[in-house]
């Protein structure tokens, strides 16, 4: 137990070691590439070196969590081919250390970065990236208004809602049209106001005109000063729909899919979004177990490069495959828990084979 205890802690200690490295190497690579395309972006708004440190740590979690599964291969690799190289790994096979068990040994530790990466993609990539939006709109150049952009369109229950500008942090709402429906799904009349308010946790319409069907055909038109709204939607929802981030937290997607949020999208695509929530950080697994048996098998063949080549392009694969297929899931194109699982089952299965094959 204690041999196995020592050997647990220098192997995991080896593989985060080298996997904080590659992340640091990649994070530190992107990051200095985008800062070198906005910088200028970012001096022409009036900032200076602190809106320049600023906009870079912003934009820290949403690199980190791209380049995450990425760096986890490349750490896997360069683990199992430094024991290969000092011949560490016939030293653990003469020990009991089967090479099913040394993979074993690195899982814990792949599990720990698959939770951390759930966890920045979950909480902190959606966070940084509304923070970066809003500071972003809020910084625009001296003597320049905000750029109006299309206009916004939400469903509130049965309501359908176009809203021309989203100000004062989705609290005044400009060029607002409305369009209650009955529970067939019928519009029952249309209302447009020059601007809503929210204030006291109610909606405002000022300035508004309701169009409305009579009982024996033509129509009605009322004007008033201001309207009462009732409506359920808060002012986060309406940011959140005309300024949508890539990433969302896995209880605004269900919200969202229950029908209690509104969303900028097809329920395909909030579906696929959910389930990447929770296959997502199992990528590190499956980078591990597609390294594995490549670095097993480097020192029957000697050849080295080839074997890092074979790891890094069986990697490359999953993440290609698994952007693909999330992309069909999310036009709809084929099922959610399709698109999302299936490549982690597949690369899984693959990575299972190369080992057994390897290893006999």
């Amino acid at each position: 137990m204690i041999l196995r205890g020592i050997l647990v802690s220098y192997l995991s200690r080896q593989f985060l070691t080298r996997v904080l490295a590659a992340l640091f190497a990649f994070t530190a690579l992107l990051q200095l590439l985008d800062l070198l395309d906005a910088a200028s972006d970012v001096l022409e708004r009036g900032g200076g070196v602190g809106d320049i440190a600023y906009y870079a740590l912003l934009r820290l979690p949403v690199i980190m969590d791209r380049v995450l599964p990425l760096a986890v291969l490349m750490g896997a690799l360069l683990t199992l081919l430094g024991l290969a190289q000092n011949n560490e790994i016939v030293a653990l096979k003469s020990a009991g250390l089967t090479p099913y068990r040394l993979l074993g040994v690195l899982a814990p530790a792949a599990v720990g970065i698959g939770l951390f990466h759930f966890v920045l993609a979950d909480q902190v990539v959606p966070r940084a990236e509304r923070a970066f939006l809003s500071w972003w709109q809020e910084s625009n150049p001296p003597g320049e208004e905000a750029e109006r952009g299309k206009p916004v369109w939400l469903r509130a229950g049965g309501t359908i809602l176009r809203v021309d500008r989203v100000l004062d942090r989705g609290r005044r709402l400009e060029g607002v049209e409305l369009y209650p429906r009955d529970a067939a799904g019928r519009m029952q009349e249309r209302i447009t106001a020059g601007a809503a308010t929210f204030e006291d946790g109610a909606w405002t319409l000022i300035g508004a005109q309701r169009v409305g069907l009579r009982a024996g055909g033509g129509t009605e038109i009322r004007r008033e000063a201001r309207l009462p709204w009732d409506l359920t939607l808060h002012p986060t929802n309406v940011v959140e729909v005309a300024a949508p981030t890539e990433k969302v937290p896995a209880h605004r997607l269900r919200t969202i899919l229950s029908g209690d949020w509104s969303g900028s999208n097809s329920p395909a695509y909030y579906r696929t979004r959910l389930h990447k929530t929770y296959s997502g950080p199992l990528a590190s697994l499956i980078m591990l177990l597609l390294a594995a048996p490549v670095a097993h098998g480097m020192r029957r063949s000697g050849n080295l490069a080839g074997g890092l080549t074979v790891g890094i392009v069986a990697g490359l694969l999953y993440l290609l495959t698994d952007g693909m297929l999330a992309a069909l899931g999310e036009a709809g194109a084929m099922p959610a828990a399709m698109a999302a699982w299936g490549p982690t089952a597949l690369f899984a299965s693959i990575g299972a084979a190369i080992m057994v094959h390897v290893e006999g």
